[in-house]
């Protein structure tokens, strides 16, 4: 009777631990098997948007759906702080190409610094243009200036006639981009021009906030435009508006 007491009880135990080793395996060491510790977006991050540490999560990813360069737990403090190249999905792998390259700080040995530019030199800026975007600047000539105005005007089924501040830049959006540069001849004067500040009127940096309604939209009107720009930037743009030129502001949707 205690023989089979006993081998009830060792039977038993080795059930209990039979069970334990498969819900520990399937738990905690079968995750691990070929498997690397990945960064992943937490959550939606927004193109251009700044990469904060809640944005990010370490999961475990099996080596065979593992992206090329993908960044990995000791890497976390390269990723934040910068902006996202691109629109990111929950869940992405990040990896180098996903992150903007493009530094804010100007870089001293080679001339940079942050430029304000003057609202009188400008003849459209795209209304989502944002802090850490990077455009192309052309130069309009002062006789085309009337006519592109009114194709702004018209497609964004504005009065023409309107009275305008005319030192005030229009504002263009994706569908106006489109149109204008159907018409506009030549090669920007600036290209890849890093845009340091987008402010309004009252100094505030202009974001994106999240409308219910209509979406995404702005918390403010661009007023002040800032660029990371060396002495030869700025004198070539000098150079146009005192020749009668306006700069029109393309950023690269793409990115």
């Amino acid at each position: 009777m205690k023989k089979k007491s006993i081998a009830v009880f060792t039977a038993g135990l080795i059930l209990m631990v039979g069970v334990a080793f498969i819900f520990v395996y399937e738990y905690y060491i079968e995750p691990k098997v070929n498997t690397v510790p990945v960064v992943v977006a937490a959550s939606d991050i927004n193109f251009k948007e700044p990469i904060s540490e809640d944005a990010l999560k370490v999961v475990q990813v099996k080596k065979d759906n593992l992206v090329n360069g993908a960044y990995q737990t000791q890497d976390i403090n390269e990723i934040k702080n910068n902006y996202a190249a691109i629109d990111i999905k929950e869940g992405t792998q990040l990896y180098e190409a996903l992150i903007d390259s493009y530094s804010l700080v100007p870089d001293e040995k080679k001339g940079e610094f942050i430029a304000p530019i003057p609202d009188e030199w400008l003849f459209a800026v795209p209304g989502s243009l944002r802090r850490a975007f990077v455009a192309d600047f052309y130069a309009i000539p002062d006789e085309d200036q009337q006519m592109l105005k009114q194709i702004v005007n018209e497609a964004n089924n504005e009065d023409s006639n309107k009275d305008e501040d005319k030192e005030q830049p229009i504002e263009t959006n994706k569908d106006t981009d489109t149109v204008l540069k159907q018409v506009i001849d030549g090669e920007p004067i600036l290209k890849d021009v890093r845009v340091a500040s987008v402010k309004d009127s009252s100094n505030s940096e202009v974001k994106n906030v999240e409308d219910q309604e209509s979406g995404k939209t702005s918390t403010g009107v661009i007023s002040n435009l800032e660029i990371i720009s060396t002495s030869e930037m700025l004198q070539s743009l000098r150079d146009y508006t005192e020749m009668g030129y306006k700069i029109y502001v393309v950023y690269k949707y793409e990115r």
